[in-house]
């Protein structure tokens, strides 16, 4: 079964399409003369025959006339299994045969050891033929400083992080990464932002939940992610203290935007936040605090 990693790598290619050939430009300077749109391919490679043959993600890019340029094969790797050279060059070949363009592989993979592995060529014969795999390892993963940038690719900005987010760049590429998460919707957020703390060091997990703490809209995208996942956890295991501890977790941060944006509670309001237990008030509260003038627009 793939992993919470395997599947949360192969998210970004499938969420922003372009992902996959911009790198291979940029990386491989594989050229992709008239580029006019990117589609997703149908990935089971069965086309004749009992075996089921099933790859991560076929793309093929198209020029303006609609006709096939390019075909990849995204393949996430996160160990070395030698089963899976054998099946590289079926999924080449079937998506060859299918779009009748040239295609190329290309393996992601978070370990420099399985990105050495990985880019050995695969022999197909005994008269010299063989296809070259284009591993794009952590060495090869975009660093990305720039928020804008990151905000116009968060999926670019994510495999920065998760490569560079510990190294000496560690700062600008922490902060685009936020920049670039306030840009997708919550279900991606929550995604990316598993992705990049279980991949950083402790220290650099550490500064990324720092810089979340400093920051009203970045603290209130944790927090609403930390309540919805005790939502959940409260109705799996019907937990009362669950729901408290999210209520508790929910009412500090609300009170740490108000106190970072300057808006002092009175004794009644710090009171009736405390006291409150409803996890959907809570959840309002918060998105309030972040553009609310005074504390009054909250508790009123």
């Amino acid at each position: 079964m793939p992993s919470h990693l395997h599947e949360g790598l192969l998210d970004l290619f499938r969420t922003d399409l372009l992902l996959a050939p911009s790198l291979l430009a940029e990386e491989f300077r594989i050229p992709l003369p008239g580029l006019s749109q990117m589609r997703a391919e149908p990935c089971d490679f069965t086309d004749v025959g009992p075996k089921e043959f099933r790859g991560d993600l076929a793309l093929s890019t198209h020029d303006d006339r609609d006709l096939p340029v390019l075909g990849v094969c995204v393949e996430v790797q996160l160990s070395k299994a030698d089963a899976r050279r054998w099946k590289w060059p079926v999924y080449l070949t079937t998506l060859r045969s299918r779009l009748c363009c040239p295609v190329v592989l290309l393996v992601v993979t978070p370990s420099r050891a399985v990105a050495k592995w990985a880019e050995q060529p695969i022999e197909l014969d005994t008269v010299g033929s063989v296809i070259q795999p284009l591993v794009l390892g952590p060495d090869r993963f975009p660093v990305v400083t720039d928020p804008t940038e990151a905000g116009r690719c968060p999926e670019r900005a994510t495999l920065s992080a998760i490569a560079h987010g510990a190294g000496p760049h560690m700062e600008e590429v922490l902060a685009a990464f936020l920049a670039g998460l306030m840009k997708t919707d919550d279900e991606h957020a929550k995604m990316y932002l598993d992705l990049v703390d279980d991949a950083l060091s402790v220290v650099a997990s550490r500064r990324l939940e720092e810089l979340m703490e400093s920051t009203p809209q970045y603290r209130g995208r944790i927090a609403t992610k930390y309540m919805a996942k005790g939502r959940e956890e409260g109705r799996a295991e019907g937990r009362a203290e669950v729901q408290a501890k999210v209520a508790e977790t929910a009412a500090h941060a609300v009170l740490t935007v108000l106190t970072a944006r300057g808006l002092e509670l009175s004794a009644a309001q710090r009171a009736q936040l405390a006291g409150c237990t409803d996890i959907d008030q809570l959840d309002a509260w918060l998105t309030q605090a972040v553009t609310a003038t005074g504390t009054d627009e909250l508790f009123g």
